[in-house]
């Protein structure tokens, strides 16, 4: 998640109490302007069966950012469609998560395979491939300056943006044994512990959900969390047709948009077939 804030730091950058008043007052002043809805179906955000599947490649086929050289360009950029084909072994880590993360976390694994058929769940006793981490600042320096002294930090641009950038409250990065075959190998996520409320919650579900293969965030995408104006905060039912679409048997990692076009609006037509209709 990035912010879509910036033009508001000036106003925040005096307040009390450092990040942490600074992303609480951003929270107030996104629900003061709509944001931050719980709603899952909302009335007021309808969409077509077209909708979804041009929703489906913008957010499944595209991603936000370029690499040229080992620079991170923000622009947007079709890619490959990309999943998991292997059980994901989640472990929470850092000083500031807490028991309700934890707990979130659970619920929403159980939710997600459910949606998806992902063998998703917690682990402490084995290696995970998914590392979610949830860092106060000096936590996130001495991060940073490991991955510096180990000469990580040119593979995770981003990363480095998180730690220092408060318009990055929370990130979240995929691994690839090899990137042409979109079979996602590893995962991490990466939240601020400064965060409270409906935007800690809000980058949990986005980041959880990006890191299974849900990669790009885009302004027309709506009703979703999948953009950038955090008009909601919660994945919504939008978001898990997304989700259903993208773990269908019939499509395969390494899909170009192309190939996967036809085999999605058919996706889509059964799973609505009047257009409209709850998750079945």
């Amino acid at each position: 998640m990035r912010a879509a804030w910036l033009l508001s730091l000036p106003l925040l950058a005096g307040c009390a109490g450092g990040d942490a008043a600074l992303y609480r007052d951003y929270a107030a002043l996104l629900a003061a302007d709509g944001g931050l809805r719980e709603e899952t179906a909302p009335a007021d955000a309808p969409y077509t069966n077209a909708d979804l599947a041009t929703n489906f490649e913008r957010i499944a086929l595209n991603r936000e950012y370029r690499r040229e050289g080992e620079a991170l360009l923000q622009e947007r950029t079709a890619t490959r469609l990309s999943r998991w084909d292997e059980p994901v072994r989640w472990r929470l880590v850092g000083q500031g998560a807490t028991a309700e993360d934890r707990s979130e976390y659970r619920a929403l694994s159980s939710r997600l395979s459910a949606i998806t058929g992902l063998d998703l769940g917690e682990t402490r006793a084995e290696e995970p491939n998914l590392s979610i981490l949830i860092l106060g600042p000096e936590e996130r320096r001495v991060f940073l300056s490991a991955l510096e002294a180990d000469g990580a930090s040119a593979r995770m641009p981003l990363v480095a943006r998180w730690v220092r950038d408060v318009a990055y409250p929370c990130i979240g990065q995929v691994g690839y044994g090899d990137a042409a075959s979109g079979r996602i190998t590893g995962a991490m996520i990466f939240i601020k512990a400064e965060l409270q409320g409906l935007l800690r919650r809000s980058c949990i579900h986005e980041e959880f959900a990006q890191t299974l293969g849900l990669m790009n965030d885009d302004d027309d995408v709506r009703p979703s969390i999948f953009n950038d104006d955090q008009e909601f905060a919660l994945l919504t039912e939008h978001d898990e047709y997304l989700l259903r679409i993208l773990y269908d048997e019939r499509l395969r990692p390494g899909m170009e948009a192309a190939e996967a076009a036809p085999i999605v609006a058919a996706i889509i037509d059964e799973m609505r077939p009047e257009g409209r209709g709850g998750l079945r």
